[in-house]
């Protein structure tokens, strides 16, 4: 870094180097600087130098001499888990080497399958979880997520994927051997480290048996050494020497068989290999991880440090001794190259396996199938007693299928059943093939998942009933996957960190040139994890899973997101190009005027931008609106108008903000807000927003005084295009039925009300014609009584006028005498 340049006023220019920082402002102003260190092999390369070349002769021949002593106590004390691993193998039945079963001449050798079958089973389902056929790696951002921490993330992810999948052309088939044979080592090492003359990372395999640990050893990482047994030819050792890997030394060409383990062996006859002459000079190195005291070494100044020991067991010499920490940790934590892969944990450094928990059953299930087979070839071979005497001899007596044989007998036997006689062997036992059925089915249920039941799970089963069947399937195996993932996890990093040491100088294929990764983007590696998921390891339970999805969704279709869940349903369907077939949304884009108005007519969604010129697009939109060749036309209406709203809702929240920052930005001098999160000023700030908003809302008064009534039309119009939300079937049926049931009940109240209004009517109109004949009646007996009476009358009397006939009282029941 150069020296910093100090300014006139007071202030000071410091050029940081080419890596990634972080810059954090602080209240006063001030900023911190955290640069992420990337430094390696590349940039050190005296601390990570091979100290053999430059160590005493006699210091290294003791360090060799005393671990050579314990590798061999290391290597006895786990003698017995060696025979374990052995008879697993032996177990499968694939080396025709598996114990048991009778000895006669014709006895069967089939083993069972449920060893093999167990293995095979398990790494299946594992491999498709762990290394899937995009990559095994995904992004995963802890913590607040932005563009800058995205984007590096998915840099990482599509580099180190190409890497898995293409650089790296033996990880594949190194991991599937590994988990093939986990569930028989209980134990399985998956070692990486880099190679100076490929250029690239590599990976390699490591069986149980090759990995030896102290006696004292409780956990692999832990332990106070660990050794793993390169067996090299002379062709590999001469190229590491020629690397700088290992140190020149005199050459000792290996003739003799390297000794092979017990599991060797077994594997070896499955494999159909068979020692010859040691052509090719292979021989056996160590590494060793452990920790030394070295007074020599500057570094760690004699401290218990971790270092990487490498000793040819041919010479008994050191030929690679290395630091096993980064120059920067002053806590010199031990670095991890070898990553430990676990079946079942136990007491112990070692995990355990198959041959432990069904070893027995398997022994079981070859020893009955073997004896239901015996006992079937016994019953149906020519096994017989024959008489004393009588003229039967050797192979001259054989008969074959359809011959017609005569034999001769002795003297008084008139019976050929008299001269000899079958052995009465026991059929089949029908007891032995139902033990048989027993063991078999008491060993698969150690090693097989309910998937069965989780099959039967469809789009109409209950969520609850879902994630029963889901938790039941993943009783056995879920455990065992979390435990792969984490050891995948580890993998993960390692390689991250030789990416961070090594990746300006690997060789990169054409399709990952033009991606732009970078040491520093391996500076922190927390954003970068495997893609297997610890808790659904099969494609039926991940089904089940989205299956419940999809039911939840069509019952609260508000809260989710129907198109994400759509294509994720697909992309579990293993449905090729999916973008094919959902509905092309075009990105997000800063347009103008014009360009938002021709989009929103034709059912796109336009965007609104901060720095747009709030205002303007609003008016621009609302005389489009208003347009009745356009926006107020029928043919672009019901598309604009929804879309133009939605538009105009997000100017106007833009133009608050613009309105409000732009104040109090003003009240801080030009100074943006940010240290709103600071305990002292949040409560402050708070109060500058507050009085603020009275200053924005009479600009808004002003602004939008002649813009408010056309957005009011604009809604009204919108009124007119929106369909009733459309119900779910079963809520349709409801709603039909209950209108039907409302329609016949209104239907039989209107037609009793108009028949009591016809029954009233009639009834007053009887009533009104009794009255008036009453009347009528009444009327008549006045006029004839007053005729009487004026013939009656003197004659100054029958002068006068004649009176008023008097008033009726009203006939009852009508008011006020209106009828009707």
């Amino acid at each position: 870094m150069d020296e910093p340049i100090e300014n006139e006023d007071g202030s000071v220019d410091v050029e940081l180097p080419d890596m990634a920082t972080e810059v954090q402002e602080m209240p006063d102003g001030s900023a911190v600087v955290t640069m992420e260190d990337v430094e390696g092999p590349e940039e050190s390369p005296d601390f990570y130098d091979n100290l053999a070349e430059t160590m005493h002769i006699g210091e290294m021949d003791e360090i060799a001499v005393r671990y050579l002593d314990l590798l061999e106590k290391d290597k006895e004390a786990r003698k017995e888990r060696d025979k374990k691993y052995e008879e697993g193998l032996k177990r499968t039945g694939m080396g025709n080497d598996a114990p048991g079963g009778a000895t006669f001449a014709g006895a069967s050798k089939v083993v069972h399958p449920a060893m093999a079958e167990g293995c095979v089973d398990f790494a299946a389902r594992a491999m498709k979880e762990l290394f899937p056929p995009d990559g095994p790696v995904r992004t995963k951002i802890i913590g607040k997520v932005d563009d800058e921490k995205t984007d590096r993330a998915e840099r990482k992810r599509d580099y180190m994927n190409w890497q898995i999948t293409e650089q790296i052309e033996e990880f594949r088939d190194e991991q599937e051997q590994l988990l093939t044979q986990l569930p028989l080592g209980g134990s399985q090492y998956f070692k990486i480290w880099y190679d100076e003359n490929k250029k690239r990372p590599c990976v390699e395999f490591l069986p149980i048996d090759r990995v030896i640990l102290p006696f004292a050893a409780t956990n692999f990482y832990t332990a106070q050494r660990a050794a793993d047994v390169n067996e090299i030819t002379q062709w590999e050792f001469k190229r590491r020497v020629k690397s700088g890997m290992y140190r020149d030394i005199d050459f000792f060409r290996a003739t003799q068989e390297v000794e092979p383990t017990a599991a060797q062996k077994a594997n070896n006859k499955i494999e159909g290999k068979q020692w010859d002459d040691n052509d090719d000079g292979v021989r056996k190195v160590f590494h060793i991880y452990t920790w030394l005291e070295l007074e020599d070494d500057k570094f760690s100044d004699g401290e218990s440090a971790p270092y990487i020991l490498m000793i040819d067991e041919l010479s008994r010499e050191v030929v690679g001794l290395y630091r096993n920490w980064e120059e920067t940790d002053e806590t010199m934590t031990k670095l991890d190259w070898i990553v430990e892969f676990k079946f079942i944990p136990w007491r112990g450094v070692y995990a355990i396996g198959l041959p432990h928990l069904i070893g027995g059953l398997s022994a079981g299930l070859t020893g009955a199938l073997r004896a239901l087979l015996d006992s079937a070839h016994i019953n149906n071979a020519a096994t017989m007693l024959k008489l004393k005497g009588a003229k039967m001899s050797g192979q001259s007596q054989q008969v074959d299928v359809t011959q017609v044989a005569e034999i001769e007998a002795a003297p008084g036997v008139d019976d050929i059943r008299k001269i000899a006689m079958p052995m009465p062997f026991n059929p089949p036992s029908q007891v032995l093939f139902e033990l048989l059925g027993w063991l078999d089915k008491a060993a698969k249920g150690v090693v097989t998942t309910a998937e069965e039941k989780i099959a039967d799970v469809n789009a109409n089963s209950p969520v609850g009933t879902t994630q029963a069947l889901i938790e039941q399937g993943a009783v056995v195996f879920s455990a065992i996957h979390a435990r792969l993932h984490d050891s995948q996890a580890r993998v993960l990093k390692i390689l991250a960190r030789l990416n961070r040491w090594y990746l300006d100088e690997q060789r990169k294929g054409e399709v990952i040139a033009d991606l732009e990764i970078s040491r520093e983007d391996f500076a922190t590696n927390t954003d970068v994890v495997p893609v297997s998921d610890p808790h659904i390891f099969s494609e039926t339970q991940r089904m089940a899973q989205m299956q419940a999805v999809m039911a939840l969704m069509q019952g609260n279709p508000d809260v989710f997101n129907k198109k994400k869940v759509i294509e994720r349903f697909l992309k579990q369907l293993k449905v090729p190009a999916i973008n094919e077939l959902m509905v092309d949304v075009p990105a997000p884009e800063m347009r103008t005027i014009a360009d938002e108005n021709a989009a929103m007519s034709i059912g796109q969604p336009a965007y609104a931008y901060i720095q747009q010129d709030h205002i303007a697009h609003i008016q621009g939109h609302l005389q489009f609106a208003n347009d009745p060749a356009y926006g107020s036309n029928p043919f672009f209406a019901p598309q604009f108008t929804p879309n133009a709203i939605e538009h105009i809702k997000q100017h106007m929240t833009l133009w608050y903000l613009n309105r409000m920052n732009g104040y109090v930005q003003e009240a801080r001098k030009g100074k943006p807000v940010t240290n709103y999160e600071d305990v002292k000023l949040t409560g402050i700030i708070d109060q500058v927003f507050a009085a603020v908003g009275q200053h924005v809302t009479l600009d808004t008064q002003e602004a939008f005084q002649q813009i408010m009534p056309e957005l009011q039309k604009l809604v009204e119009r919108n009124k007119q295009f929106q369909q009733p939300p459309q119900l779910p079937p079963d809520a349709q049926v409801v709603k039909d039925t209950s209108m039907a049931e409302t329609q016949r009940k209104a239907q039989k109240d209107q037609s009793e009300a108009q028949f009591a209004a016809q029954k009233l009517q009639a009834e007053q109109q009887e009533h009104q014609m009794d009255v008036q004949a009453k009347i009528a009646i009444e009327n008549a007996k006045l006029t004839h009584q007053t005729i009487q009476n004026f013939g009656q009358a003197p004659p100054n009397v029958a002068q006068q006028p004649p009176q008023q006939p008097p008033q009726l009282p009203p006939p009852q029941g009508v008011p006020n005498g209106n009828i009707g």
